[in-house]
């Protein structure tokens, strides 16, 4: 019995808890406004889920949760933080707490939920003995788009907080990541937009979610990979500049 906990359960996150749950794992799930997304997995698969509320900005509640989870799921294989706040930030507006929305619950809440879960994980038996898999961006390491100065910062900070922990943790536990292309469309975009994004990748389809869920189980059972981030983006990062 493998047991994982994940961060951000609402969009993408929902469809990888669904795939570990399918296939037998009991995870854990902490969110902030996605209660009924819990809940419904909770319903779904009986005495194999586990929820907690946290604000991921606070470095004490990313603390608590883990706290939380790992007390109830005794153990800990995975973890996978997807948990991500995407607001535009116009350069000319960019103030200080839309640095700290970002950073916290993307950057330091993986920081220190990845520690904890580290010193769960040297508790298990062989070699390995878990992997973490980030969720970042493809455009931060490529072509960063304009007004969203704050999200591209954070997700800069995860892609090196990836490096920095698979160094750190090696050789027992393995660190990851998926930079991630258009999914799915988030509700504040317009239709026509997102076609336009669709568009600019080289493949003119968004991003699988089956390939997500895929390549996250792939990245929990790979044994002679870490460091790595890896696009999942229709091609996106070889077609050029960004507006």
């Amino acid at each position: 019995m493998k047991r994982a906990i994940i961060t951000g359960v609402r969009r993408v996150g929902y469809e990888v808890a669904r795939g570990l749950l399918e296939e037998g794992w009991h995870v854990g799930l902490v969110y902030k406004s996605s209660a009924r997304v819990a809940q419904s997995l909770e319903k779904e698969f009986p005495g194999r889920v586990v929820s907690t509320r946290a604000d991921l900005s606070s470095w004490e509640e990313a603390c608590r949760a883990m706290e939380e989870l790992l007390r109830a799921l005794g153990s800990l294989e995975a973890f996978l933080h997807l948990s991500s706040p995407y607001e535009p930030t116009p350069i000319e507006e960019l103030r200080e707490e839309h640095i700290e929305l970002h950073f916290k619950p993307i950057a330091q809440a993986f920081l220190v939920m990845s520690r904890e879960a580290y010193l769960r994980m040297l508790r298990n038996q062989g070699q390995i003995k878990g992997r973490i898999v980030a969720f970042g961006d493809w455009a931060t390491n490529t072509t960063p788009y304009r007004n969203y100065s704050a999200y591209f910062l954070a997700k800069g900070a995860l892609h090196t907080a990836v490096k920095v922990l698979a160094k750190e943790f090696a050789p027992h536990v393995l660190v990851n990541a998926i930079a991630l292309g258009p999914t799915l469309k988030p509700p504040d975009i317009p239709d026509s937009k997102w076609e336009e994004y669709i568009n600019k990748t080289p493949l003119k389809r968004p991003v699988s979610l089956q390939d997500v869920v895929k390549l996250s189980k792939y990245l929990l059972e790979v044994e002679s990979m870490t460091g790595e981030i890896i696009c999942l983006d229709s091609g996106r990062h070889v077609a050029g500049e960004c507006a």
